[in-house]
């Protein structure tokens, strides 16, 4: 909601997140956290979700979601504030939105990358299911240039046979 706009911004206001991702802008302030609450808003084919605590009623701490990227794969993505890494919160959201994706938008293949050099995205993405498809090169725009990436791909089949959803 556009109330989250600030928190976002200040969150996500950070380097060290913004270099990891592939679509982030650095620096990103509040008008960046509100266009994308606006696209989250007007766009049926991505699905975007707030990572929030209810110990600290229900503050935002990040975000997570999945929709198709510029090369039409379905991409999944998450990423939290630098004062929650390493706590397991991006497992348990990846394990939440992913399960959206399987049992009710009844996704396929959901596909991302990593970056070579990031090895807790690797663990989260492994924790989840994913199986490592191939090394390329993505554009972060956080980081302002290609970066060499782990492709990554995790099927229906795959979470389904793991989990139990039908």
């Amino acid at each position: 909601v556009l109330g989250d706009a600030q928190r976002l911004s200040e969150l996500a206001n950070d380097p060290a997140i913004a270099n990891r991702l592939a679509t982030m802008p650095y620096p990103y302030g509040e008008a960046d956290a509100v266009a994308f609450i606006d696209r989250v808003n007007t766009k049926e084919t991505l699905n975007a979700f707030a990572i929030t605590l209810k110990t600290q009623g229900n503050g935002v701490i990040g975000g997570a979601g999945y929709g198709p990227n510029e090369a039409g794969e379905m991409d999944f993505g998450y990423w939290l504030g630098t004062e929650y890494w390493g706590h397991g919160y991006a497992t348990e959201a990846g394990q939440a939105v992913l399960t959206h994706a399987f049992c009710i938008a009844r996704v396929d293949v959901i596909e991302t990358d990593y970056q070579i050099d990031n090895p807790a995205s690797r663990r989260v993405l492994a924790k989840l299911g994913f199986r490592e498809v191939g090394r390329r090169k993505r554009f972060s725009l956080g980081a302002g240039c290609d970066v060499e990436t782990m492709k990554v791909q995790l099927t229906c089949d795959d979470w389904l046979d793991a989990r139990a959803c039908a």
